[in-house]
């Protein structure tokens, strides 16, 4: 038998029989006592309670012989794995985080998972919570699935158990403007180190250093003290530092996108242009022109050679990041130029663009190779303002003016809402979903963590923020959000 957090335990079957399809598993509850045996590692075994002898000595010599057997047949089960495909159902509605319970629980289970033939295991239960990370940490680590599983899932854990630590940066050095938005690099997985990128109404983009000492707070037993903010000031080396600026927008940035690997930026702003920017130079290397009116959102497909942009002209535009020219030009939808953009998401293994617009309360689903759209998504009782697609491959989020977040299946046609997240009291501004997480951010000034397997409350709600948050974005360990405050706010959990 496996047992399962939360006081639950289901029965194991063999692999032949899942495979025909012949699953009848049962989920009980478990008493507390019961529970306290099951667990204990020198009698694994379930100790049932012995009828009383009445003083017959054939009796009792009897019931111990079947309580023999009865241990015997348990340890028997109990070194039998469950099949691979029961897992990976599991998974699907159970955080993968039980292996690291089941650790603890029980000596025997510890040496199963911990045995090199289990690394199977763990690599599901990592696929199924990061869906393989980014490409550079799919590259560089090395070692077994189990170590990496476990490197990363302590600190991610941790969110929602305890207060994180928080960095203001604002001030000479900071946005003079509402920033608008974010997007952290490669730091935040294994390790707090690495950069992030800013962009403000002020026109300016900024590139942030994280390094290891720039989160350290000093521990307290007060909760005010443990959630008690730095500010960035000079030379401060436990604040992330301004490391790069890039100026050239005639206005406000309002979106952007990074690859350090390609040393490339994209932003785009009011001007109506989309920069190209270079991450060593800090200069621009192109200027993409074409629409009518400021550029809200960018998207670039995986395989970097192309970008997505959408105006408030309400067209969206394929541009060719080597030749610099516009492939495809589409919309507005219905041809109204009401209907400007406010967000875009590919889902390419659909070859699917999705995108958000003003006076609409529903998605729309682009055909990459024809661009013809039609209504999907369905569900929201106002305008969309963000949507994501970076997690499991048939999700997606969307957040709306209607102050819900509703997570999709994308693999129905017309896209079924499968939960609703609510807990904001304003408009949702924007979202992203990593893995089966989801950080937001609201015109209510908060962000909030939420797990989508979970949709009942959040994990983690951040306050902090003195006017509407804008923009987010997050690692394992890092919440990035910047806010109308002018201020950038770093929470991280350590």
């Amino acid at each position: 038998a496996a047992i399962l957090p939360r006081v639950s335990c289901t029965c194991a079957l063999p692999p032949s029989t899942v495979a025909k399809g012949q699953i009848a598993m049962r989920v009980e509850p478990i008493q507390q006592g019961l529970w306290l045996r099951l667990l204990d590692f020198k009698h694994p075994e379930l100790q049932r309670k012995r009828p009383p002898s009445h003083g017959g000595g054939s009796l009792a010599r009897r019931d111990r012989s079947v309580t023999k057997q009865h241990a015997r047949a348990v340890r028997q089960r109990f070194d039998v794995p469950l099949p691979q495909e029961l897992w990976e159902r599991l998974f699907q509605v159970v955080s993968p985080g039980v292996l690291c319970n089941l650790r603890a629980a029980c000596r025997a289970w510890r040496g199963c998972l911990d045995d090199p033939t289990a690394d199977a295991l763990w690599e599901m239960a990592y696929q199924h919570e990061w869906c393989f990370g980014t490409g550079r940490d799919w590259g560089t680590f090395t070692g077994s699935w189990r170590s990496r599983f476990l490197a990363r899932w302590w600190a991610y854990e941790r969110w929602g158990t305890r207060l994180p630590t928080v960095c203001t940066l604002m001030g000479k050095r900071a946005h003079s403007g509402t920033v608008t938005c974010v997007a952290l690099g490669d730091c935040g997985v294994y390790s707090s180190e690495g950069t992030a990128l800013s962009a403000s109404d002020d026109g300016s983009l900024f590139q942030w250093r994280f390094t290891s000492g720039s989160h350290s707070l000093a521990s307290s037993p007060h909760t005010v003290a443990q959630q008690h903010h730095r500010q960035c000031q000079g030379g401060d080396v436990r604040c992330p530092q301004r490391a790069k600026q890039f100026h050239g927008h005639a206005g406000p940035v309002w979106c952007l996108w990074c690859d350090p690997d390609r040393d490339l930026l994209l932003s785009g702003g009011y001007d109506a242009t989309v920069k190209l920017w270079s991450l060593s130079g800090e200069r621009c290397e192109a200027t993409l022109r074409g629409h009518d009116g400021w550029v809200r959102s960018l998207e670039v497909m995986q395989d970097g050679r192309s970008a997505v942009s959408g105006g408030s002209d309400g067209l969206i535009k394929i541009w060719s990041l080597d030749s610099h020219q516009c492939l495809h030009s589409a919309g507005p939808p219905n041809n109204e130029a009401r209907h400007s953009t406010h967000c875009l998401a590919a889902m390419e293994h659909q070859n699917v663009l999705l995108s958000g617009h003003s006076c609409l309360h529903h998605l729309l689903r682009w055909d990459l190779t024809t661009m013809q759209c039609q209504r999907s998504f369905v569900g929201h009782s106002a305008d969309v303002y963000a949507v994501h697609a970076q997690g499991p491959a048939s999700l997606l989020v969307s957040g709306s003016k209607d102050r819900t977040i509703r997570v999709w299946d994308a693999r129905t046609p017309d896209g079924r809402c499968a939960s609703t997240l609510r807990a904001h009291t304003g408009a949702v501004l924007d979202l992203k979903l990593r893995g089966n997480r989801v950080v937001s951010a609201s015109m209510d000034k908060t962000v909030r963590m939420w797990d989508i397997r979970q949709p009942h409350a959040p994990l983690a709600t951040f306050e902090g923020h003195s006017a509407e948050v804008h923009c987010v974005d997050f690692r394992d360990r890092l919440v990035l959000s910047g806010s109308r405050d002018t201020s950038l706010k770093v929470w991280t959990v350590v």
